[in-house]
């Protein structure tokens, strides 16, 4: 076991050798991640390491480092024929739906409590940048970046960071489905009009309204989720 302070008294080389270690293996996460989605890693399909060493050019050592990484954030699932996307069922979906309705009502309350003119200025800002991706071509990933800066946002102004990590963790585990979501067609459009009905009710300082806009965008984008998995299934 390493005692505190050890890393300083490390020679050169082998805390460059570790930066760089590290550097490949966000090189590994990033790549798996875009392939998720764009879905060219479909829903239960199997990750070849062997192909994502050729493709990053990183060592096969460091792509089973963030092949766990991967599978203890939710990404992916370790089955009988190797590490898999990750497809939460409809019971695991309600369950993790329970937990992340309870921490964004905590989010809101607070939000609407605490949070100043600035800070609903802009959250503004990231709905409308939200807006903007959604009248491009579906872009699941930037789509998802867009949503998780409204989110990240009101979390901050809520001062609730602590539930930030649960709230990403949760959200690894039905990256698949949300994703899903976001690749039907007019679902986008459709999302934004749900952010910006969350918003409103948050610009008017009115806590249960934007509760329960909050569920309704869960639902839907659920809903949603499970009915494009089930077309590419069929």
């Amino acid at each position: 076991m390493e005692h505190e302070g050890s890393w300083a008294r490390k020679p050169s080389w082998q805390l460059k050798s570790a930066v760089v270690t590290a550097d490949l293996r966000q090189r590994v996460l990033r790549t798996v991640r875009e392939d998720i989605y764009t879905s060219q890693l479909r829903p239960g399909q199997r990750l070849d390491e062997s192909l994502v060493m050729v493709r990053t050019g990183v060592p096969l050592s460091v792509v089973h480092q963030a092949v766990r990484d991967l599978s203890e954030q939710g990404w992916l699932t370790t089955a009988a024929e190797g590490c898999v996307v990750s497809v939460p069922s409809p019971e695991e979906a309600a369950e993790i739906d329970e937990v992340r309705r309870a921490l964004e009502e905590v989010m809101v309350r607070r939000f609407v409590a605490l949070a100043s003119d600035s800070q609903l200025r802009a959250l503004h800002r990231t709905l409308t940048a939200f807006e903007t991706v959604a009248e491009l071509p579906p872009d699941p990933g930037a789509l998802m970046q867009a949503r998780d800066n409204f989110y990240g946002l009101l979390l901050r102004a809520a001062g609730v960071m602590a539930t930030l990590d649960e709230l990403v963790k949760l959200r690894a585990r039905i990256i698949v489905l949300m994703c899903a979501s976001l690749r039907l067609p007019g679902r986008a459009r459709v999302a934004g009009t749900e952010l910006r009905e969350i918003y409103e009710a948050l610009a008017d300082r009115d806590a249960e309204r934007a509760v329960r806009a909050c569920a309704t965008h869960l639902d839907r984008s659920y809903e949603s989720g499970f009915e494009a998995l089930k077309g590419w299934s069929g």
